[in-house]
């Protein structure tokens, strides 16, 4: 009989322990540094969702807990800000994302709604007369 270990062909007996202490470690120091600068900065995040279709552009937020007059919308070129700051007597809270668009937001035509947490903005298509062309193959007459 051989002094082999029992291992199963291809594989190597290796211990794998440092290796998972080392990604243990890792995701402590990201997760604890991503929670001390949320809580230096009172950063949270909210929920986005960006659905194209034929003529507009829709942005919806989830904003739970906060007031319409407590969220701000910024337009800049391209770009939708979305800013919400609620202040307290225990804690200042705030969050913030920026949406980039491939065209100019319209700025009298964009809408927006607020009602129960959910944030809609609607911005409309700056060229509704975009035309597509056909491709044919080049060996057609």
């Amino acid at each position: 009989m051989s002094s082999k270990k029992n291992n199963r062909r291809g594989r190597f007996d290796i211990d794998m322990s440092p290796f998972r202490d080392l990604m243990g470690q890792m995701d402590s120091f990201f997760n604890h540094s991503f929670k001390q600068m949320n809580s230096i900065f009172n950063m949270r995040p909210f929920w986005v969702d960006v659905d194209e279709y034929d003529s507009e552009i829709t942005v919806t937020a989830e904003l739970p807990g906060y007031k319409r007059n407590e969220i701000e919308l910024e337009m800049i070129g391209h770009r939708l800000r979305i800013a919400a700051q609620r202040n307290s007597t225990h804690e200042n809270q705030q969050a913030e994302r920026t949406i980039t668009l491939p065209f100019p937001i319209p700025k009298e035509e964009t809408k927006a709604t607020f009602h129960d947490g959910l944030l809609k903005v609607t911005i409309p298509k700056t060229d509704p007369d975009r035309k597509y062309i056909n491709i044919t193959d080049e060996h057609e007459s």
